[in-house]
């Protein structure tokens, strides 16, 4: 039995009691809201593992309420929408999203992306971190302990998702890495095809870490995928 308590926030209640249903039927708790204003009150009052959170809601949009929880609450949000919209994507990501799937989706990849999340963040959780443990390459320090960047000696804000794809870049340097093998990696998952999460993520991860400077990082291998450059 999985004692993984999620919330599904959706104004849709069809597709609240689908959802609900096969989460149950997998073994987890599953509570729900239909509102931003709902869903705030119930994470408040209660501790949840997972998050699943549309982005259209009646009171007020899913990725302002995103906000208002990552000021105190650190637990995976996969964001859910029909929206397509590449830019929209990246802001819902940027403001404290760790996953995205378009509507209508199979309910097996919904699934199969909440293993993932939690499996990451028990592993982040429980994983026993060797001391001293600091890498420096180009202009980067990595505190790969306390999950901290420098560049040159000024401090980068990633965040969980970020810090793992690019430590996995960095031990892949001077190497094209395909999306799906950073996906299956950093989310521990099958990518199942899904290349725009990873195109979002290495898009906001290279932003920070170039930030308009002649620094680069990340090379884009057309077709193929990222190389971290390490000279």
């Amino acid at each position: 039995m999985n004692d993984s308590r999620i919330l599904v926030v959706d104004d849709d209640e069809d597709i609240l009691e689908i959802i609900c249903i096969y989460l149950r039927n997998n073994g987890y708790i599953v509570d729900t809201a239909n509102s931003s204003t709902a869903a705030l009150e119930k994470v408040k009052n209660s501790k949840f593992d997972l998050i699943i959170l549309d982005i259209v809601l009646p009171d007020y949009e899913g990725t302002k309420l995103c906000e208002q929880i990552r000021q105190n609450i650190y637990c995976p949000i996969i964001f859910i929408s029909c929206i397509d919209d590449e830019d929209y994507i990246l802001k819902a990501l940027d403001i404290g999203g760790d996953d995205y799937i378009r509507k209508p989706f199979n309910l097996n990849e919904l699934l199969a992306r909440i293993k993932a999340n939690l499996r990451r963040m028990n592993y982040n959780k429980f994983i026993n971190k060797p001391k001293n443990n600091v890498i420096h390459i180009n202009n980067l320090t990595i505190d790969i302990n306390n999950h901290i960047v420098f560049k040159n000696n000024a401090k980068i804000y990633l965040s969980p998702i970020e810090f793992n794809i690019l430590l996995f870049m960095v031990n892949n340097s001077n190497n094209v890495l395909s999306c799906s093998q950073i996906y299956e990696h950093v989310w521990e998952s099958d990518s199942i095809g899904d290349t725009r999460t990873v195109m979002v993520h290495v898009s906001k991860l290279r932003k920070k870490l170039e930030d308009n400077s002649d620094d680069k990082y990340i090379e884009t291998i057309k077709k193929l995928g990222y190389k971290f450059i390490a000279e």
